[in-house]
């Protein structure tokens, strides 16, 4: 019979009610869209149906690998005791889904901000303190102006390079600050040793009383001041020799006057004072000083016998040898003794 029939020619009326048992399906025949919605029945599966919800719970050995999407999960099903530990990777987090809230208080670490994350917004206002700062990082930029008070300045902090020219006025001084002109006038005890130089003085402020004895000097004049030489007398006569017992002639001895003259002095005024000290017999004694190839004599008569004192006390002026030295000698005619002072009365520049 089926021989007989051409393709395609039975149809669905044509078929008894149950007439397509099992044997007349084909393997794999019955798809989906055979299948009438609602027609598959608990009975008609080959496993267990498992009622909502679910227990026990599914584990996850029993689920395919990227079995479920999205779309397959209900709002808020998924909670946290439902995520594996460490499941969660930085893929499966949206941008910006990590709020504050987020955060477990002392999670974000060093290690965990970005170089450049921290910005003057993210920072609380006084949590920067001295600790936190290093080494020379503030800089003048960083200081706002007028910040720095006396409460933010060590001692002896400042000193004279840190001072800009001019910064200080009278108000920032803790002493008073004279007015000109001074009231009253500047002491001599309050001008420093050497303070007043050539610039400090008024012309024609130098008068005859406020120059020392003896400190013009030649140098001190200017070209054709003066011109000629100068005597100094001293106030008392100033001793050069005093030497006692003469009795003989002396053979010529030096005196060094350069503890009493100044160098550069030309002539000196000698004198003499020779006192008898013995005397037995007539004769004169003579005192020749010789200096510059030249002889000057002091002569002294014979005194009366046994008559002690000063026999004469004669005085010449004469040049002054390059070394401040003066050659003297004694002659001795008779029999006496006598002591010679010789004394140095000025001397001429």
């Amino acid at each position: 019979m089926s021989d007989t029939l051409k393709p395609l020619s039975v149809k669905t009326e044509h078929l008894s009610p149950k007439a397509v048992t099992t044997s007349k399906l084909g393997d794999k025949s019955v798809t989906t869209n055979k299948i009438d919605n609602g027609a598959v029945t608990p009975e008609k599966l080959s496993m267990t149906v498992v009622a909502r919800p679910i227990s026990p719970p599914i584990d996850s050995t029993e689920i395919k690998d990227g079995a479920i999407k999205t779309d397959e999960i209900a709002g808020n099903a998924v909670t946290s005791d439902k995520i594996a530990p460490n499941a969660v990777t930085a893929e499966k987090i949206q941008d910006g889904a990590v709020t504050k809230d987020k955060l477990r208080d002392g999670s974000v670490t060093k290690e965990k901000m970005a170089d450049g994350t921290i910005g003057t917004a993210e920072i609380i206002d006084g949590s920067i303190t001295s600790a936190k700062l290093a080494g020379n990082s503030v800089t003048a930029a960083k200081i706002a102006a007028n910040a720095v008070g006396s409460s933010e300045i060590a001692a002896n902090a400042v000193g004279t390079s840190e001072i800009a020219n001019g910064a200080v006025t009278p108000e920032k001084l803790s002493f008073s600050v004279p007015s000109r002109p001074l009231t009253p006038p500047v002491t001599t005890a309050e001008i420093a040793a050497g303070a007043v130089g050539s610039s400090q003085l008024a012309v024609d402020s130098v008068i005859t009383e406020k120059i020392l004895n003896g400190a013009v000097t030649a140098e001190k004049l200017a070209p054709g001041v003066g011109g000629g030489d100068t005597l100094t007398m001293f106030p008392t006569p100033q001793t050069a020799l005093d030497q006692g017992g003469i009795i003989v002639t002396t053979q010529p001895a030096a005196v060094d006057l350069s503890g009493i003259i100044p160098v550069g002095t030309k002539a000196v005024i000698v004198s003499i004072a020779c006192i008898n000290q013995s005397y037995t017999d007539g004769g004169m004694m003579a005192y020749i000083f010789r200096q510059a190839g030249a002889e000057y004599a002091l002569q002294v008569m014979a005194p009366p016998v046994n008559a002690p004192g000063v026999l004469n006390g004669g005085s010449v002026l004469m040049p002054a040898a390059s070394d401040r030295t003066l050659l003297w000698q004694a002659y001795v005619n008779g029999n006496n003794s006598t002591e010679l002072v010789i004394y140095i009365l000025g001397y001429i520049m």
